[in-house]
């Protein structure tokens, strides 16, 4: 199923390589003062102030969400009552496998051990812990372990994305890992969530 998208914030890292990966998909960006592509999904990938402030302009257009960090959150559910709007921390497909492994793990490790959340990416990245941690910490919560496992954040040099868990007891440790090695991979990623997105309901989705 084809989908075409529209970028907020199409000038950015992570924007450029969604417009590549798009292609003949790829309507053009979302501009202050002019009007919104017709996509079939827009995409925003700004920051917390620019999702903010392109939410009253949007009229019923699936949103998917890759922006991370202190989100508007009163306006995106005000939002999600006329159209699909799906927060994604991150687009990769291996982090959608992660917080299932973990979701298992916690669930079945013994009550007296602990948990340990520790990611790094490069020295650019303003929020910390990652948004993908956090996601992280709620797959623990949900799973039934602490529901506030501490989060390590490292931000050095020009690291991708690394986020690892750590189930610890006494004389062993459980390590689960996610390494993106490549950039592309959230641009395959999102445009992978924007057909799924396309499909569904009215509603606010946080997979």
């Amino acid at each position: 199923m084809s989908t075409s998208i529209a970028l907020h914030g199409a000038s950015g890292r992570l924007g450029r390589l969604i417009a590549t990966e798009a292609g003949d998909h790829y309507l053009g960006p979302v501009v202050a003062d002019a009007a919104l592509p017709s996509a079939d999904v827009i995409i925003d990938v700004t920051s917390p102030e620019g999702l903010a402030a392109l939410l009253p302009r949007l009229t019923g257009q699936p949103l998917l969400i890759g922006t991370t960090g202190g989100l508007p959150m009163e306006a995106i559910t005000a939002y999600a009552q006329q159209a699909p709007v799906a927060i994604v921390a991150n687009f990769s497909a291996g982090v959608s496998l992660l917080l299932q492994l973990i979701q298992h793990a916690v669930s079945t490790m013994p009550d007296d051990w602990g948990v340990e959340i520790i990611e790094a990416h490069h020295n650019q990245k303003k929020d910390a812990p990652s948004g993908t941690a956090k996601r992280m910490m709620r797959a623990v919560k949900d799973a039934g372990g602490p529901s506030e496992p501490t989060a390590h954040a490292i931000r050095s040099g020009d690291t991708i994305g690394e986020h690892t868990i750590w189930l610890s007891g006494a004389g062993e440790r459980l390590e689960i890992k996610h390494v993106a090695t490549r950039r592309e991979v959230f641009a395959i990623g999102a445009m992978r969530w924007a057909s799924w997105l396309k499909a569904q309901q009215a509603g606010l989705y946080r997979p």
